[in-house]
């Protein structure tokens, strides 16, 4: 049997695993390194795919999404057991790169009173640190993924400006922002990993606003396959490799069970598991970066007769357990006329609002409304296509039109909300997951409320409300089923990410918050990252 030797295995190549391995080479260029991604390498930055996609509307990762709903065509994956579904299909890519391939770029700091959970509410975690240690790591992330931000918005403290100026607001954020403000109702620029215009790299081009978000052509929105591709093209990093098709089947543990030794895995052809070609690599210590779902599932199945008989780490049914995302909503309103005739301009929003992001907000649960782009919803091609003349078009743009406002709520941990390994392979030859969850019994009661702050807001721009909001539970912010804790009792990782009870074992994703507030992950996911780097750097000088 052959192993390979190295420094460190990071599993995953998402913008943890990315930042991370920054963080290390950074340090030490020569340090060996070796990222084991499942998926494969989807091509960015093609103007070839980028045609294709603008004609089609086809997105060539779509491929490595999960298959959550049978059709005609093909099985689903993956099993939803609970009271509420939580579909996995588009909230995540397999692939080189991780989710930041397909992801908006939304790049929200979690507010101080958020690492205060248990202490503002008496429930659920307080983070194992408060935001004034993570607050420089914040500054490093947004400009590692290179965040386009108001510097003077006061709703979160900084201590440096963001690295590009924020995208102005567009004439369709002018209703909503005037209908805040007559309802008392705070908004702000939304911060968003696209490079703004006074950049000046020219391998990743700043944002030209092409409306094609979804495959940026310039690389401006922060995917962390560009800066992988990067680190390995650059050759000042000889040690680094990554091997992509490797599915890591588990953690291979020390006989005494308290450190790991390295990880088995092998290579997905895509058509057949073969469980005989089992391939091992060692490291001094192990990072699983894989996401909520997978880390979580690999050390459940990572299960050793004379200790962890349970999965690595979970002695006390932790693993897996204590499922949250967030909740997506959508509220769409009717208005008579479209007076000043909005219509999208981009395709990402610039306007937020935090208001309910509040420490008044916590013990309810948080919430956040945005402007989307595609709200008047004013679809011009069709009419183009139609046929209808220029005043028709103008009649159609100025008349009757729907808008919408979107948002995000914050639920809490709940343990018997969790995830598993379903015992089918998925199409990656990856375990399928089993997904067991049910909103919590005041969560309809939440929904009232927050659908009355919309209603004034939709008031106050002479909209009607039209019926119940749409409710998305997909698990695209999945997290803390790997909580960060001072207590092996209360979690399943320490404050520096180590798994309790395992010298050299790390997880470095979504899953060991604590909690998610009511806002998007990825930053404070690359400020953990970053700082998790700096962790293992100074342990790593003190051995030496």
């Amino acid at each position: 049997m052959t192993t390979d030797n190295f420094e460190t295995i990071i599993i995953g190549s998402g913008v943890a695993a990315t930042a991370l391995t920054y963080r290390l080479l950074c340090k030490n260029p020569n340090a060996s390194i070796l990222i084991l991604e499942a998926g494969q390498k989807v091509k960015m930055q093609d103007a070839a795919i980028w045609q294709d996609y603008i004609l089609s509307g086809k997105l060539p990762y779509e491929k490595y999404y999960d298959l959550d709903y049978p059709d005609r065509d093909r099985p689903g994956e993956n099993i939803n057991a609970g009271k509420t579904t939580v579909p996995l299909m588009g909230s995540r890519v397999i692939t080189y790169g991780g989710s930041t391939i397909h992801w908006g770029g939304w790049s929200f700091r979690l507010k101080p009173e958020d690492f205060r959970l248990y202490s503002n509410t008496g429930s659920n975690l307080d983070w194992p640190f408060n935001y004034n240690e993570l607050e420089p790591y914040y500054c490093e992330a947004e400009h590692y993924i290179g965040v386009s931000g108001d510097s003077e918005d006061p709703t979160v403290p900084r201590s440096q400006t963001y690295p590009f100026s924020a995208f102005p607001y567009t004439w369709e954020d002018k209703p909503v922002a005037e209908a805040m403000r007559a309802s008392g109702i705070a908004y702000s620029h939304l911060p968003i990993a696209r490079r703004g215009i006074t950049n000046t790299v020219s391998r990743h081009a700043p944002c030209q606003t092409t409306g094609t978000c979804k495959y940026c052509p310039f690389g401006a929105r922060f995917s962390a396959n560009n800066f992988l591709d990067d680190m390995l093209d650059s050759g000042s990093f000889p040690n680094l490799e990554v091997r992509l098709n490797s599915v890591v089947e588990k953690v291979v543990m020390s006989e005494c069970g308290n450190i790991a030794k390295g990880v088995a895995y092998f290579e997905n052809d895509n058509k057949t598991r073969n469980n005989t070609n089992t391939l091992y690599a060692e490291a001094e210590r192990i990072i699983i970066a894989a996401g909520t779902i997978e880390s979580s599932k690999l050390l459940l199945r990572s299960k050793y007769d004379k200790f962890w008989r349970n999965g690595i780490g979970n002695d006390r049914d932790l693993v897996g357990a204590n499922l949250v995302t967030h909740p997506y909503f959508i509220f769409t309103g009717q208005r008579a006329k479209n007076s000043q005739l909005e219509q999208s301009e981009m395709n990402f929003p610039t306007l937020c609002s935090r208001h309910f992001d509040s420490e008044e907000e916590q013990a309810e649960g948080k919430f956040i409304l945005i402007n989307p782009p595609s709200s008047p919803k004013i679809n011009l091609l069709s009419k183009m296509q139609a046929g209808l003349n220029y005043a028709d078009i103008n009649n159609y743009i100025e008349g009757e039109n729907w808008i919408e406002l979107h948002g995000m709520v914050e639920i809490f941990s709940e343990r018997n909300n969790r995830i598993s390994n379903f015992d089918k392979i998925n199409k990656m030859g990856m375990p399928q997951t089993l997904v067991d969850f049910s909103q919590s019994y005041d969560f309809d009661r939440r929904m009232k409320y927050i659908q009355k702050q919309v209603k004034k807001i939709f008031n106050a721009m002479d909209a009607s409300l039209i019926g119940k909001p749409s409710i998305s539970w997909r698990a695209d912010h999945a997290a803390c089923t790997l909580r960060m804790s001072d207590s092996e009792t209360f979690g399943v990782t320490d404050p520096d990410m180590r798994v309790h009870g395992v010298d050299n074992l790390y997880v470095c994703s979504n899953a060991s918050f604590p909690s998610t507030g009511a806002v998007n992950p990825t930053l404070t996911l690359t400020a953990l990252a970053l700082r998790l780097g700096d962790h293992l750097n100074k342990k790593t000088n003190a051995q030496g």
